[in-house]
């Protein structure tokens, strides 16, 4: 095994720690802009667009998909019907594209599908690098730590912590499977705030509440999007902290872990409109151009802030390259601290 101290060290030091805040919304102050976009490639789109989501109802790729999907149809002239392909992390949606030959199929992606996914996976059949093109950055958002509202020690973050400590790995963790976003994101809360708690992997955030609330794990890290819009289904279960370093605007109530005691701690997660690697350059920009106008309109920017979803202030393609080399350093170290892999 490789010599990881390194990335430890880079880990432990809090001086080394991103501090992201949300950047918002100067782009957005203006009037919406009209939904058009470049002149499409001659014949093109000539059937509907798929696009494909990796997680179920209530994730930010689902929340994205089904908010996106009328006003890039206005602008497309075509019908965009969302198709969904769980499982593996979120990576399916990535795999479905990447295989795809009728030039209509697109995906929204977690992270962890365009940077460590493969490392932790090798039999995924795809390479991002080589399969996949970004197109737009369409989320960057907090996720939340939350456990049953019967643990005694969730009325304090910092006192849940302590409990979570001291349990060891008596305790376990659901995730939306090995090597997601929750994943990693527990793993990194281990390293930087002392936590043993063992993986319980499911396919999706909603099974993790249904499993902390069953009592078949302790704790979870779920979008903060799905604990708002959960309701019903986040009964007897707890929000204890964000895993953002600033407070979340729909959680405003819920501490940070970083105010819990977990110094410098700040964990988001993005997510990325990716095509398949083969689409021609006009069919590339053509693209381009119509998630820059759909992102930008201000009805649009609406309904995702309502469902707790911010669209980034840089969505172009050379932002989403930028963060897979900043993610794959984060995420790529914590998988290696902490062995993960299938």
């Amino acid at each position: 095994m490789r010599d990881v101290s390194h990335c430890n060290n880079w880990f432990m030091n809090d001086s080394h720690i991103l501090h992201r805040r949300t950047l918002l919304r100067c782009a957005m102050a203006g009037l919406a802009l009209p939904l058009t976009a470049h002149a499409a490639p001659e014949a093109w789109p000539n059937q509907p667009i798929t696009l494909v989501i990796g997680f179920a109802k209530g994730s930010v790729s689902e929340v994205l998909a089904s908010t996106l999907a009328e006003p890039m149809s206005r602008v497309m002239g075509q019908a965009v019907k969302v198709e969904m392909a769980e499982g593996k992390a979120g990576t399916q949606a990535a795999v479905r594209v990447a295989k795809s030959t009728d030039n209509h199929t697109l995906a929204i992606v977690m992270s962890n599908t365009l940077t460590v996914a493969k490392s932790v996976d090798p039999s995924l059949p795809y390479e991002p690098s080589r399969d996949l093109r970004p197109v737009a950055f369409t989320s960057e958002d907090a996720m939340v730590l939350v456990a049953s509202a019967r643990e005694p020690s969730t009325a304090s973050a910092a006192e849940f912590l302590a409990t979570a400590r001291i349990a060891g790995d008596k305790w376990q963790y659901g995730s939306q499977g090995t090597g997601s976003v929750g994943h990693l994101g527990m793993e990194f809360l281990g390293i930087k705030g002392g936590l043993k708690a063992r993986h319980v992997p499911f396919n999706n955030g909603p099974q993790i509440l249904d499993a902390i609330r069953a009592g078949q794990v302790h704790m979870g890290m779920v979008p903060v999007t799905l604990a708002k819009r959960s309701n019903g289904r986040m009964g007897g279960i707890k929000a204890v902290a964000v895993t953002s370093y600033g407070r979340n605007d729909l959680l405003p109530d819920v501490p940070t872990l970083h105010e819990a005691g977990v110094i410098g701690f700040d964990y988001r997660v993005w997510s990325a409109m990716v095509v398949p690697r083969r689409w021609s350059e006009a069919q590339v920009n053509y693209m381009v151009s119509v998630m820059e106008r759909v992102l930008r309109d201000k009805e649009v920017d609406a309904k995702l802030r309502q469902q707790g979803v911010d669209i980034p202030s840089n969505i172009t393609p050379a932002q989403v390259n930028r963060e897979i080399v900043r993610e794959t350093r984060l995420l790529g170290g914590i998988a290696s601290i902490r062995n993960i892999a299938k």
